[in-house]
């Protein structure tokens, strides 16, 4: 199942789900002049450059960012010295403490969703942007789709589709309190969510991303609280049964979210975010290899939103995540 379908299943419904998510409206705020939501839909609708077009033009990166009032202010950052940021205009959603990868799909007709997977307390949702057309003002939904997520601390998605063969899947993962890597196969446009295998070992991983989905493995970049990069290769087939690899032993420990896009055929744009600093960190990291792995550093920015969450906006048709 590809999450384009979730979008289309999840996106125009008015699912207030309680209290929690009264918040929901279908307004922008209003603020200063600002790039609007086309310019975002137009971003994600880009596919990634080739390493030809890299070397020529920077590559950029699309980024949510929801703060404490359930305000999203999502930029673009650019692979540029000094990097460039471009912010869009801020819209309504609600308060979240997590969030997997927006993905975006265009319907027939002038309507457009972004769609991803959100955590609220104790609570997994589907939650989506409906675009009427392309300069409209979002409808914002949701859809519960589980309890008993209070012990996750961060969720992302594994997103593959192969469009020849139809091989497919989606994976949610998550970090646990209790110390162990959770893995959820999505199985229908809205759910069900289900269980497929968990591993121990992860007490001291604080953020995770996705960097490759394949047929066969899916690739998470991973930093632990004491400042370490890690891959963490795990095989679609159950039982999970990951393989870590050291990239890099310190410098990354401030950050409280990863967001990783594809530049080129097989490097990635990471973008770390520390809340607390208010500031985002571009790196171009080549295809993982462990220690070998080439990170060089675009430069820091300032990320003025004061978000405590951010995510990938991207297509759903984009080419795969290759970056391991």
């Amino acid at each position: 199942m590809r999450i384009r379908q979730l979008a289309l299943a999840v996106a125009g419904l008015s699912l207030v789900t309680g209290a929690a998510l009264a918040g929901q409206a279908n307004a922008d705020v209003q603020g200063k002049p600002q790039p609007t939501h086309q310019d975002r839909i137009q971003a994600s609708k880009k596919v990634p450059l080739t390493d030809k077009q890299a070397a020529a033009a920077a590559c950029s990166v699309t980024v949510g960012a929801i703060n404490a009032a359930g305000i999203n202010g999502p930029y673009k950052f650019t692979a540029t010295k000094p990097v460039g940021v471009t912010q869009y205009q801020p819209l309504k959603v609600f308060g979240v403490r997590a969030s997997s990868s927006w993905y975006l799909w265009a319907a027939s007709g002038t309507t457009t969703y972004y769609a991803g997977f959100v955590l609220q307390g104790g609570n997994l949702y589907a939650a989506a942007e409906t675009y009427k057309t392309e300069t409209s003002n979002p409808v914002v939904s949701s859809k519960k789709l589980g309890t008993g997520w209070t012990g996750f601390s961060t969720i992302t998605s594994a997103n593959f589709y192969n469009k020849a063969t139809g091989a497919q899947h989606l994976n949610l993962y998550g970090l646990h309190a209790n110390g162990s890597l959770y893995r959820y196969s999505v199985l229908g446009p809205t759910g069900p969510v289900a269980s497929y295998g968990s591993a121990p070992g992860y007490k001291s991983f604080k953020a995770i991303t996705t960097i490759a989905s394949t047929a066969t493995y899916d690739t998470l970049l991973a930093t632990t609280k004491q400042g370490a990069l890690w891959t963490i290769h795990i095989p679609v087939a159950n039982p999970l049964k990951a393989t870590l690899k050291a990239v890099r032993t310190t410098g990354f420990g401030a950050y409280d979210q990863l967001v990783a896009q594809r530049c080129g055929t097989s490097s990635t744009l990471l973008t770390g975010f520390n809340n607390t600093a208010n500031t985002a960190t571009v790196y171009a990291v080549s295809k993982a290899n462990g220690a070998a792995t080439v990170i060089n550093t675009i430069g820091t920015a300032a990320a003025s939103f004061d978000a405590n969450t951010h995510f990938l906006y991207t297509g759903s048709g984009s080419p795969q995540l290759v970056g391991e």
